[in-house]
């Protein structure tokens, strides 16, 4: 890749990056926490053509924890959440990573 599509790779990989930071600040849970840094971590390195795994694996887990919260009756945490798992949504089908069926 060469000058502006690289640029755009970056940015896109450093939008998620930033969306699951945000993620992350909206779990308690550690085992979650570290998936997330690990998919964090995937987002800011694996080459543009697996980032559409990441973001559907950020926003199945997104869904996975505000489906949790709202088991467990916390709409505080659940509407934080579901804010978040929106958020990398919008982002992967505007960025091209999502496909909205």
């Amino acid at each position: 890749m060469r000058g502006a599509s690289v640029m755009t790779w970056h940015y896109i990989a450093g939008e998620l990056s930033l969306l699951l930071g945000e993620l992350a600040k909206v779990t308690g849970d550690e085992v979650v926490a570290q998936e997330i840094c690990n998919l964090r971590k995937e987002a800011e390195t694996v080459p543009f053509a697996a980032l559409p795994n990441i973001a559907a694996e950020s926003l199945a887990l997104a869904n996975d924890m505000c489906q949790f919260s709202l088991v467990e009756g916390d709409s505080l945490v659940f509407t934080r959440q579901l804010t978040v798992c929106h958020e990398i949504w919008y982002f992967g089908i505007s960025a091209g990573l999502l496909v909205d069926d």
